[in-house]
């Protein structure tokens, strides 16, 4: 069975044939490639196994690099230039704020709070379910686990105080650094992103999409940045665990499709051969 059922231009694109470009790949694992390699080596073709061992490989790897980023921007950068930078910035801010950026910078960073993102995530999970999309569907909830994951676990060991500024709404109960809302809303609409890009055959369609995640994510920063929660690094670095945490999940979702890519790839070649047969035998 395959993931999706073609619904004509601009659905989700099922035919896997020689023309499809690497759009439409993207969350398709390639023959030799590194899913591959750990679903048929590492796993020794054992599917959940695989999964697990990419789930907690990407977790251990974000966690490093974020939680030394932070460290080496609290302990390092904060007694430089950077360091002055980033309070000059939060100081800024908040001598500039205005009655309507106030609401305007509410309204974005509450796009950006966890019961939105899961529930913005839900709903767009169970679409694809619905329309069988199969281990698609999940990739905006892989990316998600490992991104709250590695936050929580950097949020605590790094734990930066929030900038001396005061702050607008409330404020979570979680130090600065990273900025979480900045990373879930890079996962959740740059993963959405991802799903159109591959679903459409309406190139136009999945260019917008981009531009709206990238749009979104660099105001949730700002917003974060303009109401006191957060340093400017603390945005950069939440910047970059949301795109790490969608590449995890990409390649989750890759290693969760070697076994049915394989077993579809030997469909094929039993039903190629079995053709070639009938033509041999309809020539002699």
């Amino acid at each position: 069975m395959t993931d999706a059922n073609a619904k004509g231009t601009g659905s989700i694109v099922t035919k896997h044939d020689n023309g499809m470009d690497s759009r439409r790949t993207l969350l398709n694992p390639s023959t030799g490639g590194p899913a591959h390699r750990l679903v048929k080596n590492v796993a020794r073709g054992h599917g959940v196994i695989a999964i697990a061992i990419a789930t907690i490989a990407s977790f251990v790897a974000m966690g490093a690099f974020i939680v030394a980023l932070g460290l080496f921007i609290t302990h390092v950068l904060e007694h430089g230039s950077t360091g002055v930078w980033d309070h000059h910035v939060s100081q800024w801010f908040d001598r500039h704020r205005t009655g309507d950026w106030n609401r305007i910078t509410g309204d974005v960073t509450n796009m950006a709070d966890t019961f939105e993102v899961a529930g913005v995530a839900a709903v767009v999970t169970i679409v694809l379910l619905f329309r069988r999309w199969g281990r698609h569907a999940f990739l905006l909830v892989a990316g998600l686990l490992i991104e709250l994951s590695v936050f929580l676990m950097a949020n605590k060991i790094v734990a930066r105080p929030r900038p001396a500024v005061s702050h607008l709404g409330g404020t979570p109960s979680t130090y600065s650094f990273p900025s979480g809302h900045t990373a879930a809303t890079v996962v959740l609409y740059g993963g959405i992103a991802v799903i159109v890009t591959v679903a459409t055959r309406r190139q136009w369609l999945g260019i917008m999409m981009w531009a709206i995640a990238v749009l979104l994510a660099v105001s949730v920063g700002l917003s974060r940045v303009y109401r006191g929660e957060h340093y400017p690094t603390d945005v950069l670095a939440g910047l970059l665990l949301g795109i790490g945490s969608l590449f995890a999940g990409v390649f989750i979702i890759r290693v969760a499709g070697v076994n049915r890519s394989t077993k579809s790839d030997s469909a094929e070649k039993q039903s190629s051969a079995a053709d070639n047969c009938q033509l041999d035998e309809a020539s002699q």
